[in-house]
Order: structure tokens, then C-alpha cells, then sequence
């Protein structure tokens, strides 16, 4: 279920990670779009359109008969900052920056974790080529090797989320040479730590990044753009949400989520469906998209639909768990909800750490109660994780952080949509989890935070690693992973 679009888009956004990253230099050729194809594994209309989309954005340059040329590491401001982009005020480049603080110290932290021997040579260039005599060139360097070690997480979804804060052609004007001299010694101390195999304090990475602080002062004297969402159904996430969104299928969205509200019986045979009216209020789409979706089931021969008698339900639930879906159908779901999954482990101690402290009593209260309400019930018992991520992201006080906590809470949703995944009945592994969650909803209540957020973090934790046990075992990891290659984003 790839469309072209998001092909050129996948192609465009790995092409333009290795300019970035530095693994393609200025000045360098870039292979001839024959031998793009075949490493990339796509079409040459998308390998070309990919390429006519860094040129617009100002990174290659390009001439009939020639193999285009990398020409700039970061976006021109003139062509890639006028569209869908606007200026941020002082107060949403102090979220921005905030957010980014709880988002990319993990980021850095696992991706610096990650490189061993030669993975090295990328930063370690570019942190020789860091000289403070050259400030625009010293920062732009800077930002170049913090790009790498996001892209060394492998994860095309927390890319899309740090791209989205736009930071990027950000980089401090301001600070003395002595400055410039002491951040780079920073960045040096801190990689040979990660070598020596030791962990770097967050004081560490405070220091270093404190420098980015002053971006916020001159805001607003200073352009600094954010993206624009290009989808109404986007607008309140304010350009992050829809910058993480890009690319996902709609249809199969919309059709494998309500075969998981069917699996996990919120609708029993003879039930009906919402309208399709409804179904593009809920999901947000078009009236043609529903109608693919409603048909694909239909094929399946898990709904009945016709004119004024609506779509209901017809199979049952031993029939639904027959279904043979293949695993390369769903892939890019899967794919998706383990991205998402990944990026929600490493980022949700801090996060919840965060909202726990907007918290009234009665908040916590009311979360106790729901859950532990929710345990008893037959169906209901699945959503308690959605429930504690929703509670979390409702007390998130940045609203770029939020707009992307609500996309993570919206994916955590794929899980039940993918068949057999998510086991509608309790069984001791699953009564652990939530029996957990009940405990950190009642410490929550009970006013200890920080223990609060540790046990979130472990919880979500015992999650993905149950769903990546079961994608290995019903055959959808491999076909998962195939969507694409991580190590293209960086190596």
C-alpha cells in the first residue's frame, strides 16, 4: 500500500538526511539516477521528482548531461522558508525550544550509544572541521553532527518530529570566541566519554546546548519559520503534528482501525458502523477514502454495506481471528507502531515527569478511576495504556511537544488495528501490565512524581517489547523492517 507520493517523499527525505548528516559533502556528485534506483529500491519518476525537490530546497544543483551536485548542507531560507513556512514569535520558539530539550537529549544520548568504530569517522570530521575563527561555518558544523547522531537512531518517525521543530539553519549568531572554544571542547570531552564506554551526565549535554538558548532573545527581530500544515484536519498541531503525519495511508488507516474496534468487540455482528459521514469527521479524511476503506472490509467479507441500510458487521470474532492478511499489506502500519512505539520509550520519563507536575489531585483522581473502571470491564481493559498516554499528553504545557505526544498517543491505536497483535482477552501477561498501571496511577494520586514517571517509562517499556515479540512470531517484523532501511539515514 505505498503511493507514489510517499515513495519520493521516503527518497526525498533520505537523500536529504545524508546532505545534512555530511555523509554527502558539499561539492559531491551524487550517483547517477539509474544507481539511485537500485540502492534506494524504487522508481526512476521518483528518484527524479526527489530530486527536483532538493534542488527547489536549494541542496543540489543540477544540469542536463551532468550527475546533480550537493551545493548547501541546509535548506535555502529564500526557497524552502517560503513555502508552507511563517515566523514564529518569541513565545513559540520558547516552546520550540523547550520541547526540543525533553525530545533530543535522548536522541543524542542513544545515538551517540549507538556508533561504534567507523560510525565515528562522520562526526569526528566534522568536529575537526569545527573552527571557532568561523562562526556561521563552526555552527553549521554543529548542527550538522547533532543531525547525524538523530539520524544514527534509525527511526524515520523521530526524524520527521525533530525536522518538524524546525531548528534546522537555526544556528547562535552570537557568543565570543572563547565560547565557540569551550562548546567545541564540550562536544570533544563528551564523545570520548561515549568511546570509553562511560554515560555523559544531562548536565553535560545542558552545558553544551545552553548556547542555543539564545536563539530565543532576537526572535523578534530574526526570521524563524515554522511549517505550516498543508491539511486542514492538521491546523491545531501547528506544521510538527503534520510534519510527523506525512505519508501515511490513509484508507488502510481508516480500514485496519476499524477492523481492530471489531476484534476487540466494540462491534458485535449486526452492529453498525458510523456513517461515512461520520467515519470523515472521526478520522479526518475524505468521503472517497472511507469508501475504500469500508470496501476493503467489505472484500473480507467483515462488513455488509448498501444505500439507506448503512455498514454493519457480519463476521464474528472466530471468523475475524481466520482472516489471512499478509504481513507486506500491513507493513507500513506495523512499521509505524514500532517507530512510534521507540519513540515514546525514550522520550516518555521526561515527558511524564513533566505533565505529572500540571497535575490537580482531582486529575490524578479521576485517572485512578478510569483505569481501575476499565480493568473490570470485558473489552475496555485493552485501553489502558492509550488511557495513561492520553492523561499524559492532556497536561503536556508545550505545544509542540503536545502536538506530537498526540500523534504517539494516536499511533499507539495502530496495535489493535494489526490482526492478532493485540489479544482482546486477559491472559497473565497482559493483567501484569495493567495491574502496573493501576499501581502508578495510585502513586501518581499518592503525590510521588518522579517514581510516577520511572514506572511509566518501564510500563510503555514491557509493551514494546511484548509487540516486538509477537511481530517476530505471527511473521510482520521482517516485512516491517523491509518498509526501509534505517541504516540509509545516516550510514
Amino acid at each position: 500500500m505505498k503511493s507514489d507520493v510517499i515513495q519520493y517523499e521516503r527518497t526525498y527525505n533520505l537523500l536529504k538526511s545524508r546532505i545534512e548528516c555530511g555523509i554527502l559533502p558539499v561539492g559531491k556528485k551524487l550517483p547517477g539516477r539509474s544507481v539511485l534506483c537500485k540502492e534506494l529500491g524504487t522508481s526512476e519518476k521518483t528518484v527524479r521528482r526527489a530530486l527536483e525537490l532538493l534542488e527547489q530546497d536549494g541542496f543540489l544543483e543540477t544540469a542536463p548531461r551532468k550527475r546533480p551536485t550537493v551545493v548547501s548542507a541546509f535548506a535555502s531560507p529564500r526557497e524552502q522558508g517560503m513555502r508552507n513556512v511563517k515566523q514564529a514569535d518569541r513565545a513559540q520558539v520558547d516552546d520550540l525550544l523547550k520541547t526540543g530539550t525533553l525530545l533530543c537529549y535522548p536522541f543524542f544520548l542513544r545515538g551517540m550509544h549507538l556508533c561504534t568504530g567507523e560510525d565515528w569517522h562522520t562526526p569526528d570530521m566534522l568536529l575537526s572541521n569545527m573552527d571557532p575563527e568561523k562562526p556561521e561555518e563552526f555552527w553549521q558544523l554543529s548542527s550538522r553532527i547533532w543531525r547525524f547522531f538523530i539520524a544514527r537512531n534509525e527511526n524515520e518517525l523521530l526524524m520527521r518530529a525533530v525536522d518538524g521543530l524546525g531548528f534546522k539553519g537555526k544556528e547562535p549568531q552570537h557568543g565570543s570566541l572563547e565560547d565557540r572554544e569551550r562548546y567545541r571542547t564540550n562536544i570533544r570531552n563528551m564523545f570520548q566519554t561515549v568511546k570509553n564506554g562511560d554515560k555523559p551526565k544531562q548536565a553535560d549535554l545542558e552545558q553544551i546546548f545552553s548556547q542555543y538558548r539564545i536563539i530565543a532573545e532576537p526572535a523578534g527581530e530574526r526570521q524563524f519559520f515554522m511549517m505550516v500544515p498543508l491539511c486542514p484536519r492538521m491546523a491545531k498541531a501547528e506544521g510538527v503534528g503534520q510534519q510527523i503525519s506525512l505519508g501515511q495511508e490513509r484508507y488502510s488507516s481508516v480500514c485496519l482501525d476499524l477492523l481492530g474496534l471489531i476484534a476487540i468487540g466494540r462491534y458485535q455482528p449486526g452492529d453498525r458502523l458510523p456513517t461515512h459521514d461520520q467515519l470523515q469527521e472521526i478520522y479526518g479524511v475524505s468521503r472517497d477514502t472511507t469508501v475504500k476503506a469500508v470496501r476493503m472490509l467489505q472484500d473480507w467479507g467483515v462488513v455488509a454495506a448498501a444505500p439507506r441500510r448503512g455498514i454493519s458487521v457480519e463476521m464474528n470474532l472466530e471468523a475475524l481471528k481466520k482472516i489471512h492478511i499478509t504481513p507486506e499489506v500491513i507493513a507500513c502500519h506495523v512499521r509505524r507502531y514500532l517507530d512510534s512505539l521507540e519513540l515514546l520509550c525514550m522520550t516518555v520519563e521526561r515527558t511524564a515527569a513533566h505533565g505529572a507536575a500540571h497535575m490537580t489531585q482531582e486529575d490524578r483522581e479521576r485517572l485512578c478511576k478510569a483505569i481501575a473502571w476499565q480493568y473490570e470491564q470485558p473489552y475496555e481493559h485493552q485501553l489502558i495504556p492509550r488511557t495513561m498516554l492520553d492523561f499524559i499528553t492532556g497536561h503536556i504545557q508545550y505545544d509542540a511537544l503536545r502536538s506530537i505526544y498526540q500523534i504517539l498517543s494516536r499511533n499507539f491505536s495502530i496495535g489493535r488495528s494489526i490482526p492478532k497483535l493485540v489479544s482482546p482477552d486477559k491472559n497473565p501477561r497482559n493483567i501484569s501490565i495493567y495491574r502496573q498501571y493501576m499501581e502508578a496511577a495510585a502513586i501518581l494520586a499518592g503525590g510521588d512524581t518522579v517514581r510516577f514517571a520511572k514506572m511509566a517509562a518501564d510500563m510503555y517499556g514491557q509493551v514494546r517489547g511484548l509487540i516486538i515479540t509477537e511481530c517476530r512470531r505471527l511473521g510482520y517484523w521482517d516485512a516491517a523492517m523491509q518498509v526501509y532501511d534505517g541504516r540509509s539515514l545516516w550510514k
